[in-house]
């Protein structure tokens, strides 16, 4: 009887230290999915892309740099490529637009248009971490380009 006495409180001991060690685990790092949803009006041209302010809906106000490599080869539109980061109090958010298009206005002197589908490539502070995909979608007038991200997160 001694025996199987220490056997069960040595499986109970293994048990509640597995789950003291799983629970303390996932409770350090928590994470939740999440809706993004970010805007930029007006951003202005810089070297290389562009630069501005916006929101994001999990970070607030934030700073805008976009870096964009735009073939110009493409008839009517052109591909692009770009690395945004959204910058605001807590951290940043960088993601990368791994498919988009750049298409002039179906309209005389209308904006031109902008779409593509980016992944999250990286996140400092409270977004360390971070993954996630989505898309974006804005308009390039006179007064700079107008962008929104749409997608999906996990930190």
């Amino acid at each position: 009887m001694k025996t199987t006495s220490k056997i069960s409180t040595l499986i109970i001991a293994i048990a509640v230290a597995g789950i003291l060690a799983f629970g303390g685990a996932t409770t350090a790092h928590a994470q939740s999915l999440r809706a993004l949803e970010a805007t930029a009006h007006q951003l202005t041209s810089v070297p290389g892309g562009f630069a501005g302010t916006g929101t994001v809906n999990i970070m607030g106000a934030v700073t805008v740099t976009i870096d964009v490599v735009q073939d110009f080869s493409g008839s009517p539109c052109n591909p692009y490529t770009a690395e945004t980061t959204f910058v605001g109090a807590t951290g940043s958010i960088t993601i990368s637009d791994t498919c988009g298009w750049v298409c002039p206005s179906a309209h005389f002197n209308g904006p031109g248009t902008i779409q593509g589908v980016w992944n999250v490539s990286g996140g400092t502070g409270q977004f360390s971490g971070i993954i996630g995909s989505g898309s974006d979608q804005g308009t390039i007038a006179g007064n700079g380009p107008n962008a929104r991200w749409s997608g999906v997160v996990v930190y």
